[in-house]
């Protein structure tokens, strides 16, 4: 954790509650905060039964959606429970972008010194397109793209077709990797999992930063954007959805096995 951040009273409590199970320098590894920090949560909760001083508890504060959404304590159960049980090349990442004519337009562009820079754009966006990778230590494993959104339907198909080119557990890419979305966690997507040896898990609430393909929906759509006039071709072909499907592979396999080793160890797997 950097120097001066403070510790939320759900990370002190979480800290409290683990400290007996684990070794001091597995802790501080897990939750970011330093030895000498867990220390001092200690000693004071064994002085006063309580994680902060009686003048920690007023502040002034700006509420917002993603601290009262965002929990401290899921988020490190979930840290210690990967880092305690599995390994990060069984791990696979399932995530949704999507994406229309729009994106393939960059956001700057050049101009003479004092003068706005000035392009033509489509203000209607067309059709819009859902990308649904799965991400592992090996690169983009598998994908499915549809017009629209994904339903229970082309869940459960794009889950069928991913579960071919996976593992049972315990072997490489052997566990799913969702977040919290309803049709993620329908009864049947999990007996379909298990029913072929493999495993899922579920991200804790609002924790994007925890999904290694999250950077990676960056690198693919900053591909459109470099290769927009091709995108924007294609959606004007008299084939189109084959034509915008081709390009489309084309942005998610620009991720590489060494993006995807970047982005694990960037979201704390490696």
């Amino acid at each position: 954790m950097p120097k001066g951040k403070p510790i939320s009273v759900d990370l002190r409590w979480a800290i409290v509650r683990m400290h007996t199970l684990f070794p001091l320098d597995t802790l501080a590894a897990y939750t970011g905060v330093s030895p000498r920090q867990i220390q001092r949560i200690i000693a004071r909760f064994r002085a006063s039964g309580d994680v902060i001083s009686a003048t920690q508890r007023y502040t002034m504060m700006k509420l917002t959606r993603k601290a009262i959404e965002r929990s401290a304590l899921k988020r490190a159960r979930y840290t210690f429970h990967v880092g305690l049980y599995y390994l990060p090349y069984q791990l696979v990442f399932v995530d949704e972008s999507s994406c229309d004519r729009r994106t393939s337009y960059r956001g700057k562009a050049w101009a003479i010194i004092g003068q706005r820079a000035v392009r033509k754009a489509f203000f209607v966006r067309g059709k819009r397109y859902s990308v649904l990778p799965a991400i592992s230590l090996d690169g983009i494993l598998w994908v499915d793209i549809v017009e629209g959104s994904f339903n229970s339907e082309s869940f459960e198909q794009f889950i069928d077709g991913l579960l071919d080119r996976m593992n049972p557990f315990p072997g490489p890419n052997s566990i799913i990797v969702m977040d919290n979305c309803k049709i993620h966690k329908a009864e049947n997507i999990r007996q379909m999992i298990e029913a072929r040896g493999m495993r899922c898990l579920y991200l804790p609430p609002y924790s994007p930063d925890y999904n290694p393909m999250e950077p990676g929906f960056s690198k693919m759509k900053a591909h459109m954007r470099r290769e927009g006039h091709r995108f924007r071709s294609a959606t004007e072909s008299s084939d189109e959805k084959a034509a915008v499907l081709a390009e489309l592979h084309k942005a998610v396999f620009s991720i590489t096995p060494q993006d995807a080793q970047g982005w694990f160890r960037h979201s704390g797997y490696i």
